[in-house]
């Protein structure tokens, strides 16, 4: 019996001990969202006068919203935690007054069994009338224990009233919390509202001109199509050099446990950012701002703070770096029958042949210095075709 109440109270730290840990990871993603927010703001505040920066101020606006966005769920995350705590002390709180009712009552007990034999002669009588010496020794000790079950039940009493003292102040400070969040959330949402109609404003006056942004957008889109010509050329190369039969690699034992690994942890592996949101999908689609121009994207682009690095998703080796006619890099990763490449960055730390762990960091993501964004485009490649990323990085 005691070793399964030890069980139930050591499930009980780890689950609260993990609550705490959520609740903490919780509130630092919610203070980085924010932060997010704030440069966002800052940035449009500084360049809605701008006419050239309409598309861009219109990306920007879109962002928001969907910070915004991760900030609700943030904040529900919250509410659910708290709600499972309050509906947990609740429960004690039930259970504790349950147990010092059933206190009092056999305290109660006790005194009125105390009060018809409360005379002391009638102690005496009672000890005096023993048939010997033993047994009179034993009905002075059953006094004792009496009177000192007695003093431990009011002790226990005691200790369950100031647990119940105890968990009412961490209830009220825990609703007082849900209140607040809840309000939050209420705030955000009505900002959100407002969000929506500047932005639908914005698009609105990007369509009174669409021939000429639909034409900066196609420029941005050829040079992303000759980097990506460039790394398709690449990839086409390191296999028609190294083609087995079956279409594949050859590889070493090594690099096949690497593509092994790889192929195993889909829909697993890490971010190439520690955070950032995904503003452009994979695969043919309309502009999210010019939707009369269309956007063919092999991977992904993910937007993030001018502090964040890109990192490697999963052991490789440095296969290749290009340096772009606009200067930017870009690297390209071999995990065996995998590319992972890392398109926008600004400085990097590797070199072609480094072999590389996972989430170590290999450069700086490059800012546009015309509209303050940090971008980061990330593309997977299977034997030569390029892959979602989002079905393969958790969470993305």
């Amino acid at each position: 019996m005691n070793s399964i109440r030890l069980l139930l109270l050591f499930l009980l730290i780890i689950v609260t001990d993990l609550r705490s840990q959520s609740k903490q990871a919780l509130e630092k993603q919610k203070i980085e969202i924010q932060n997010e927010i704030k440069v966002i703001e800052l940035k449009l505040s500084n360049s809605t006068k701008k006419k050239g920066l309409i598309i861009s101020n219109a990306e920007d606006l879109n962002y928001k919203i969907k910070l915004q966005q991760n900030l609700i769920s943030n904040i529900n995350n919250q509410l659910n935690l708290i709600l499972k705590e309050i509906d947990d002390n609740e429960i004690q709180l039930s259970n504790l007054k349950n147990k010092e009712l059933s206190l009092k009552e056999e305290l109660a007990k006790m005194l009125l069994a105390g009060y018809k034999k409360k005379s002391n002669l009638n102690k005496l009588m009672f000890i005096f009338s023993s048939s010997s010496f033993q047994q009179a020794y034993k009905r002075i000790q059953y006094f004792k224990q009496y009177a000192n079950f007695q003093n431990k039940t009011l002790s226990k009493i005691k200790f369950t009233s100031s647990e119940i003292e105890n968990v009412i102040i961490v209830l009220d400070s825990q609703k007082t919390n849900k209140q607040l969040l809840i309000n939050e959330n209420e705030n955000i949402k009505k900002e959100l509202s407002i969000q929506y109609s500047d932005l639908n404003e914005l698009i609105a006056e990007v369509n009174k001109d669409q021939k000429k942004y639909k034409s900066e957008i196609k420029q941005k889109q050829k040079l992303s199509r000759d980097i990506d010509k460039k790394i398709e050329k690449i990839i086409r190369e390191a296999l028609a050099n190294s083609k087995r039969n079956d279409g594949g690699f050859k590889l070493s034992e090594e690099a096949q446990l690497i593509s092994k690994n790889f192929n195993a942890n889909k829909g697993r592996l890490p971010s190439p950012v520690i955070r950032g949101n995904v503003v452009l999908g994979f695969g043919k689609q309309p502009h999210p701002i010019v939707k009369t121009a269309t956007i063919q994207s092999n991977g992904v682009r993910i937007r993030t703070s001018s502090d964040v690095e890109a990192r490697t998703i999963f052991d490789g080796e440095v296969y290749s770096i290009i340096v772009s006619k606009n200067n930017s890099r870009t690297v390209l990763i071999q995990h065996g029958n995998f590319f992972t490449v890392y398109k926008n960055l600004s400085q990097i730390y590797v070199s072609k042949g480094d072999k590389l762990k996972t989430k170590e960091v290999i450069g700086k993501i490059a800012t546009d210095p015309l509209n303050g964004q940090t971008t980061l485009s990330f593309s997977i490649f299977f034997n030569g075709v390029p892959q979602n990323p989002r079905t393969w990085i958790y969470k993305l």
